[in-house]
């Protein structure tokens, strides 16, 4: 498997599922997901709610961390709905694709939310940034950096 075939199986399978069961806590107060495979381990950790931040961690079989992407969020003083605004992110974090493969789509539209995603480089460096808009006015917006990371020599 690759190392972006495992990054989209990680997402799909973490916060994006919807399925807060598995969201594990970690001995530093942090909550989050973790998924193993043969060759990989993806951890995704974050602390808050609202604003929150976190980290999304990959590493290799022996434990050699390989691909991070740091994250820092927030529900706007204007989202009146922080639940719904967070449910309609897991909905455009399901379509996440090989094209956009660190958050969502570049856009997504669904009755009064809009979502917008502008991400900038490649799995080996990249940035963005994820925004809301409920009627037209922004509601959530959140950013994100990271890569491959250099093994020390």
């Amino acid at each position: 498997m690759t190392l972006i075939d495992f990054i989209l199986k990680a997402k799909l399978s973490g916060y994006a599922s919807r399925d807060e069961g598995k969201e594990k806590k970690f001995n530093d107060g942090s909550v989050g997901f973790e998924i193993l495979t043969d060759e990989y381990r993806y951890l995704d950790r974050y602390n808050g709610f609202n604003p929150f931040a976190g980290s999304e961690q990959i590493f290799d079989s022996n434990n050699g961390l390989l691909w991070v992407m740091n994250y820092f969020g927030e529900v706007l003083p204007n989202g009146s709905n922080p639940k719904g605004i967070y449910s309609f992110l897991r909905e455009a974090m399901l379509l996440i694709s090989p094209d956009y493969p660190f958050r969502g789509p570049a856009k997504l539209e669904k009755q009064d939310f809009i979502y917008e995603n502008q991400q900038y480089g490649s799995v080996d460096s990249f940035h963005g940034i994820e925004s809301i808009y409920e009627n037209n006015d922004k509601v959530y917006v959140l950013y994100y950096h990271g890569g491959k990371i250099q093994k020390a020599i």
